[in-house]
């Protein structure tokens, strides 16, 4: 009988230890979570990024869809990293900035330009002339200091 209790409480020991082992592990690890959890800023900023993509994402389709058969314009689009770009460097855009990139579009056309760069006040674009597509974008702060390269001419609005 001795014996047997001696078992047990050993036993009951190691159950013990087994328990406040895995709540410290429980604990440590609720702790690395709070560490990894985003700021209320980081989440807002995502949140900003996330809706400008959307709101300049409808901006172009209902551009799109104004532009009517009679229009002899071909209608300019929007890359999808050109997009990511729109939205990642908070550049709104609108249908009178669009307006005037296909203007400039236009104008490299006729020059023979393939690859070009449209540069407005807060803004640049690189548009594939041929194809109608904005390849992608930059806002004043990072054509700074920047090369641009693979570009046949630039337009400036």
């Amino acid at each position: 009988m001795a014996v047997d209790n001696n078992i047990n409480n050993i036993n009951i020991n190691r159950i013990n230890t087994q328990k406040i082992g895995r709540s410290q592990e429980a604990q440590e690890s609720r702790g690395r979570e709070k560490s990894v959890a985003k700021s209320f800023a980081e989440i807002l900023k995502e949140t900003a990024k996330a809706n400008n993509l959307i709101a300049n994402d409808i901006k172009l389709r209902q551009y799109s869809l104004n532009i009517g058969t009679e229009d002899i314009r071909r209608e300019l689009v929007f890359s999808k990293h050109a997009k990511q770009r729109l939205a990642q460097r908070n550049i709104d855009i609108d249908f009178e900035l669009i307006d005037k990139i296909n203007g400039a579009v236009k104008k490299a056309s006729e020059k023979s330009i393939r690859n070009a760069l449209v540069l407005s006040e807060e803004s640049a674009f690189i548009v594939s002339v041929d194809k109608n597509i904005v390849v992608t974008a930059m806002n004043s702060h990072e054509m700074r200091e920047n090369v641009i390269t693979n570009i046949d001419g630039t337009v400036i609005l």
